[in-house]
């Protein structure tokens, strides 16, 4: 069936829901060689991966992960794509906290940096956290502070039989566009930013497929995977079983432009460097963007009406130290 189904890549052809689903299935359980994961992942990118695809392949992961009940239903999570190269600070984790400071409850899936200086793992490893808890360690992180992050090779070990081939292409695959779709607590509602403006129509209606509550899929004009404060951002937004799509711009929310040199970080240190300080009320860029993600983030939870009421929101979390105090709670907890 495999070979069939390498055949039909090499001839440029889509693949049914069923053949994504074999193929993907028959990956993560150790049935395929090597060398064929390989070929599998390189055809699909030489063709271009379609929604139905990605919808069907997204399912197959759901399937194989290590998940658990957690909260109410009600959790956001704000895993992006990554792969701008951009070498930006930790937005979406940051914003998770002011958004976990503001109520929301934050399930927060995400990995070490793949194509950035700096992946969420790096940045909470840098704060001092244990990333690296047990099930019964991460319930416990959850109930007492309502923000727990879910390291991401420790939720698919399906993964390790197609990292080898992963890392000889050296390029984006289908498996980059996968980790937004996976949450292991299956959380319903998502800020995900995405690397490139193709991916936005069609993350919104794999989001819809999938089942989703109400789902932002944001991309900067930029190229960045976040609200971007150095222009217009698209989104693509679910809500109520609808797309609708739009912009905005920081101007919008009486913020102005910045450059991208006023957002970057060389390290994961260099990046909480940035966030502690946004967190101690010091403006900048870093912290209008911190508070235009963390907006959409609130919005999402249903803290707020709007992103703008939003992003007012998470400018006064911020102001008021209890951003900060969010984060050094789970530093603290996480450790215990």
């Amino acid at each position: 069936m495999i070979k069939d189904i390498l055949k039909k890549l090499k001839d440029k052809k889509d693949l049914q829901s069923e053949e994504m689903q074999h193929a993907v299935e028959s990956i993560m359980t150790g049935e395929v060689e090597d060398k064929d994961i390989e070929i599998f992942l390189i055809a699909l990118n030489e063709k271009g991966v379609k929604e139905p695809e990605i919808t069907a392949a997204a399912s197959v992961m759901r399937a194989k992960s290590l998940k658990f009940d957690i909260g109410d239903g009600t959790h956001i999570d704000t895993c992006g794509t990554g792969g701008t190269g951009l070498h930006t600070f930790n937005c979406s984790t940051a914003s998770s906290f002011v958004a976990a400071a503001g109520g929301a409850s934050i399930t927060k899936h995400g990995n070490k940096a793949i194509s950035s200086k700096s992946g969420s793992a790096d940045f909470l490893i840098a704060a001092g956290a244990d990333i690296t808890h047990d099930r019964e360690k991460l319930l416990h992180v959850f109930d007492q502070v309502g923000f727990v992050f879910l390291f991401a090779p420790l939720h698919h070990e399906s993964m390790r039989y197609v990292m080898p081939a992963r890392q000889r292409i050296g390029k984006k695959t289908i498996f980059n566009l996968l980790g937004p779709h996976t949450n292991p607590c299956g959380a319903k509602r998502q800020v995900i930013g995405v690397y490139d403006k193709k991916l936005l129509k069609t993350f919104s209606t794999v989001a819809k497929n999938l089942e989703m509550e109400h789902v932002l899929v944001v991309h900067g004009d930029d190229g960045l995977d976040e609200i971007s404060v150095s222009g217009p951002t698209q989104i693509s937004e679910l809500k109520n079983y609808k797309i609708e799509n739009y912009s905005i711009t920081p101007q919008d929310f009486g913020l102005s432009t910045s450059g991208l040199d006023e957002i970057a970080a060389q390290s994961p240190e260099d990046s909480l460097r940035l966030v502690r300080e946004a967190f101690s009320g010091e403006q900048s860029a870093v912290q209008d963007m911190i508070a235009l993600n963390a907006g959409a983030g609130l919005y999402i939870a249903r803290k707020v009406d709007s992103i703008a009421d939003g992003v007012e929101l998470a400018f006064t979390l911020m102001n008021n130290g209890k951003a900060a105090d969010k984060l050094a709670a789970y530093v603290r907890v996480s450790n215990l």
